[in-house]
């Protein structure tokens, strides 16, 4: 493999000195970064080199800034030309009102036995990045997958992407490689903290916004942030941005690009109802801490090219220190890349849109070295600093602190209201779900069992002569009897099974996906275990008692779990009057 990396500061040396004649248009691979934004200087660079090699491919960008050896450039074009032995390039361009689709497209296209990777440019204001690599993902999530949405300077307007063929503005552009021995690599790194509340989405579509915790998402921002930055969206939400994190533990940040006439926000990748975030910030020390260790394992792995997708925000953040995160690659292997609107990463046969991150894809036709020394090169950390005098430079020891401090009591605050929910759900005495927590849950269950067409069960439960053991034994005997009652209620059904006092002596359970048979035979069940299991006080009192039960089932009409509770009661009325402790099923 060679490398040759290049970077020019105008389109005039370009057309001078580019020199990519003699070059293989199979085993090629071209990268084109260019800070160049507008439409007719990305014609300009896209017609030079395809005049001065109509045959060769190549994928070219606009950029929020470029990465050549370990430096972050402005206003250039950064040209990556990898010479393969052993691997075959092959290019495309898509576009499509169907993102997702167009992924599949991509992958059917493209996608062989041998594919080891695909770099993707995506046009990266109205094209959803996270659909595409979803599509690929969809036909085979083995592939890694890197690169980046285009970027521009930071206005939001347009963005490009290229290849021998035109100038897009929209879509995706795309570079397969096939190889049976080259080695891929992926990495990155976030150091975005955590900051304030657990949030949710409640209301959002891929990859538009409109609400978090039933508030559209621009008060959200005004309520916690302050009007400057709630009056500032998309642009203010760049260092305060949305992060979530996956069930692999990815952490993911979410930044916004448009926001619409509503106050909803178009997000770079995708958020779906439910999703927990929080707000977050960079943390500039975390980030310069780790950007020597965290990539010292690339050193094991004999890298012949690394390629930079590093998220704008990163730079505006870091400003000049941004070469700090960037001069220990040299270190490893030549390097290039561009400031991306969003970057794509892929790991663990999972491929993922990232905000706010520095990733990296590392390619070699070497053989890698040993697993023992990769492992050891993973393990290396940076000794952690002593502080030994109290005049040095603590502020990142105090940004530490204060986050973990405000962190700490977000989490304590949340358990708390965490309880108080559960508590506010509770019947008092017997810890049974009460009333007002049953109708809300029964709601969702009806709703539910009328859509899968699965039958679900009311029992209605009542202590037989509940009045009569308190006017013998007194009512804290009475309060014994109920609260033994609950607890054979609890251990004789199901996790899934909803059981509540609704006041007095009167019990509900709801038996969800269980028919009318399925539920006498719980309630038989209950009514031998509470018949053989008398109260008994401190071995000096044992009050037996009994219970009536009245069953009914969800119907297909049944709107209201009221009318169910209706017919429960009515055969429970029934079995009383025929004499109390036995079952009687309902009907309308």
């Amino acid at each position: 493999m060679t490398v040759t990396n290049k970077t020019f500061s105008t389109i005039e040396e370009l057309d001078l000195s580019l020199d990519i004649q003699n070059l293989s248009t199979e085993k090629t691979l071209i990268q084109v970064f260019s800070g160049f934004v507008q439409e007719s200087e990305i014609r300009q660079i896209q017609s030079i080199i395809t005049r001065k090699n109509p045959q060769i491919q190549f994928i070219g960008t606009t950029t929020a800034g470029e990465i050549f050896q370990g430096k972050a450039l402005e206003k250039t074009i950064t040209v990556s030309i990898i010479g393969f032995e052993h691997t075959q390039v092959q290019e495309a361009y898509f576009s499509g009102e169907d993102d997702f689709k167009l992924g599949t497209e991509i992958g059917a296209k493209l996608i062989k036995d041998n594919t080891k990777a695909m770099i993707l440019f995506v046009e990266g204001l109205y094209t959803n990045g996270n659909d595409i690599v979803d599509g690929i993902s969809s036909l085979n999530n083995s592939i890694t997958l890197a690169g980046g949405l285009a970027g521009e300077d930071g206005r939001l307007e347009n963005t490009y992407i290229f290849d021998q063929n035109g100038v897009y503005e929209k879509g995706c552009v795309c570079i397969a490689l096939h190889s049976d021995i080259l080695n891929v690599y992926t990495d990155y790194q976030l150091n975005w903290q955590a900051i304030g509340k657990t949030m949710t989405i409640t209301k959002a579509h891929k990859n538009r916004l409109y609400e978090i915790d039933g508030i559209p998402v621009h008060q959200v921002y005004t309520k916690y942030l302050g009007e400057e930055v709630g009056q500032n969206l998309p642009f203010s939400a760049v260092e305060f941005p949305l992060l979530k994190i996956e069930d692999d533990g990815l952490e993911i940040c979410r930044t916004f690009t448009h926001q619409f006439e509503d106050g909803s926000l178009l997000t770079v990748g995708n958020l779906e109802v439910g999703d927990k975030v929080r707000f977050s910030f960079g943390n500039i020390d975390l980030i310069l801490k780790d950007a020597t260790t965290h990539f010292t394992k690339f050193s094991s792995l004999n890298p012949e090219a690394l390629f930079v997708y590093s998220c704008a925000a990163r730079k505006s953040l870091l400003q000049e220190k941004i070469s700090q995160e960037l001069l220990p690659l040299n270190k490893i292997a030549p390097n290039a890349g561009f400031f991306t609107y969003g970057e794509i990463f892929h790991k663990n046969n999972k491929v993922s849109l990232l905000n706010e991150s520095f990733t990296i894809l590392a390619l070699s036709e070497k053989k890698p070295q040993t697993s023992e020394k990769i492992i050891n090169a993973q393990s290396i950390e940076s000794p952690k600093k002593k502080i030994n005098n109290f005049l040095q430079d603590k502020h990142f020891l105090i940004l530490n602190a204060l986050t973990n401090l405000s962190n700490r009591v977000i989490t304590e605050l949340e358990e708390v209201q965490q309880q108080l929910k559960e508590q506010s759900n509770r019947d008092f005495l017997t810890n049974l779900y009460n009333r007002r927590y049953f109708s809300e849950v029964s709601k969702n269950i009806i709703n539910v069992s009328r859509r899968e067409e699965k039958s679900s069960s009311i029992i209605s439960i009542d202590i037989d002569y509940f009045k009569k053991i308190n006017d013998t034994y007194g009512h804290s005997i009475g309060d014994e009897v109920l609260k033994e009652l609950a607890k054979i209620l609890q251990n004789s059904t199901r996790k899934s099974d909803i059981v509540a006092r609704f006041g007095g002596e009167e019990f509900i359970i709801l038996l969800p996906f269980t028919s009318i048979q399925g539920a006498k035979k719980i309630a038989e069940k209950l009514r031998r275990t509470v018949e053989k299991t008398p109260v008994q006080i401190d071995n000096i009192i044992t009050v037996p008692f009994t219970i009536s039960i009245g069953i009914d089932a969800i119907e297909e009409n049944d709107t209201m779990i009221e009318e169910v509770l209706n017919r429960a009661d009515r055969a429970l009325y029934q079995a009383k009057k025929n004499g109390r402790n036995q079952i009687v099923i309902g009907s309308k």
